[in-house]
């Protein structure tokens, strides 16, 4: 196949190319490059873009999250106007869009796939806005992911921010008693959800699907596990009121037949060993 992969050069964007290289790949990012021999077209440029294509894996997003802030006019030209040029530019392809399960109201006591949206931040409201769209395209299927984390994640988001002041300081603030729980994903399991639905795309259209791992872990629990690979203590601060996270995916995991292929543990030693050498 014709592959489009927007935000080719974001982090699960560049995990992709890895997995889908037997495929015919095209990028698209904010500029005209070659990477991994892949030719990624400027986004700005959309019109002049002249090809068939027969999927477009829609990564490309405006985030904000840990302590970065985007002005409300970035995510709506980023996630929501951008995506519509997409999709219009590329009316007879198939779509994957790859949302967040920010989207989805959290004081339910375990999210399904059914849930009741309500978005949590300016940041999922946009993401929620651009399903709509891209659920216009009866070929489309939207994949809510939940935090996913591996080498060359986002500086800004916990796992990170636990991981620098242990190798660095040989502490871990923890707020609170560190009971708050979090669904962490591996960068490779969210690459493996989106290389079963394209296998199953026919039968998936129209579907909002969940990708999550199968178990939550507690701020506690992943500063223990990180411990475990580095020398250091924990030492508890403030207070934490911030809801935990639960979700059952199995609509999701059963109509791929997906198990994860990661385990925690393991890649988070493999990523403080990347850290120690970077």
């Amino acid at each position: 196949m014709k592959i489009l992969i927007t935000g080719i050069k974001g982090f699960l964007g560049r995990n992709l190319i890895k997995s889908l290289y037997k495929h015919e790949l095209f990028g698209l990012g904010t500029d005209e490059e070659t990477i991994s021999n892949i030719r990624v077209f400027n986004s700005n440029n959309l019109d002049k873009l002249e090809m068939d294509i027969d999927l477009v894996i829609i990564c490309h997003a405006a985030v904000a999250s840990g302590t970065i802030t985007i002005s409300n006019e970035k995510l709506f030209n980023v996630n929501v106007l951008l995506t519509e040029k997409i999709i219009d530019k590329f009316k007879s392809a198939s779509l994957i869009y790859i949302s967040t399960t920010s989207v989805y109201d959290m004081n339910a006591d375990c999210v399904t796939e059914s849930s009741n949206v309500n978005p949590q931040s300016n940041y999922s409201l946009s993401k929620l806005w651009a399903e709509k769209i891209i659920s216009i395209n009866k070929k489309s299927v939207i994949l809510r992911i939940s935090s996913m984390f591996g080498i060359g994640m986002k500086e800004n988001t916990l796992i990170p921010n636990y991981v620098n002041k242990a190798v660095k300081n040989g502490l871990i603030e923890v707020w609170g008693k560190g009971s708050r729980l979090q669904n962490y994903i591996h960068v490779d399991d969210v690459v493996q959800y989106i290389n079963l639905i394209i296998q199953n795309q026919e039968n998936l259209y129209g579907k909002i699907l969940l990708g999550v791992s199968k178990k939550q872990y507690s701020n506690l629990e992943i500063a223990q596990i990180i411990l475990k690979n580095t020398e250091g203590k924990i030492n508890f601060i403030n207070e934490d009121n911030s809801k935990s996270f639960c979700y059952n995916n199995k609509y999701t995991t059963d109509l791929l037949n997906w198990e994860p292929q990661v385990d925690i543990e393991e890649r988070l030693k493999k990523y403080i060993e990347w850290k120690k050498e970077y």
